[in-house]
């Protein structure tokens, strides 16, 4: 993870001193990606292009049901969104309304009052930290300050000293780099 680090520090640094983060295109449908959801957020963190193709999105087929179903299940949580989201820029689709609600809800909501109830170690870091990188990706592209808001207070809330142990803690990274993109697009708009 040191290397992804590294790279990540100095494209923001370079970002922060005057140069631009690549421009990102919302998909009007949806994007049609070969890698996994989890290789593309790491692609995208480190300013890499993710080869994709606009496509018909997927039939809807009970996705949200089974997400809201699995509020308890952060796990299967995560595969549903991993296996939707092969490519994370489709969060930002006209398709997607209900599900980043859903996933800017259970942020602010239950995962909040668990989080301030001192409980962190009972939420699933995984789990947490993707829904917090497709709420960032999502902040780049939108004017609703809700999301922005929320990578804020999760930006504070979690201790700088939260190190997970996961098998994808790099996320935490990745989400610190889309939190810095959004307030940097919301910052160039306000100019």
């Amino acid at each position: 993870m040191t290397d992804f680090v590294s790279h990540l520090q100095t494209q923001l640094i370079t970002a922060l001193e005057g140069q631009q983060f690549s421009k990102w295109s919302a998909p009007e449908t949806w994007f049609e990606s070969r890698s996994d959801s989890l290789s593309a957020i790491r692609a995208l963190a480190a300013d890499e292009v993710v080869e994709c193709i606009e496509a018909a999105p997927p039939e809807e087929s009970g996705f949200f049901d089974d997400l809201q179903a699995s509020i308890r299940e952060p796990q299967r949580r995560f595969e549903l969104l991993t296996t939707r989201y092969l490519h994370p820029l489709n969060v930002a689709a006209p398709s997607e309304h209900r599900v980043r609600e859903h996933l800017l809800e259970r942020l602010m909501v239950a995962d909040r009052s668990r989080i301030e109830q001192h409980s962190l170690h009972l939420l699933n870091a995984d789990d947490l930290l993707l829904r917090l990188n497709l709420i960032a990706l999502y902040a780049s592209f939108t004017t609703d300050l809700r999301y922005l808001d929320a990578l804020n207070y999760y930006y504070e809330l979690l201790p700088s000293t939260w190190y997970p142990e996961s098998p994808h803690n790099w996320l935490r990274v990745s989400f610190l780099n889309f939190y810095v993109r959004a307030l940097a697009v919301h910052f160039t708009h306000i100019d």
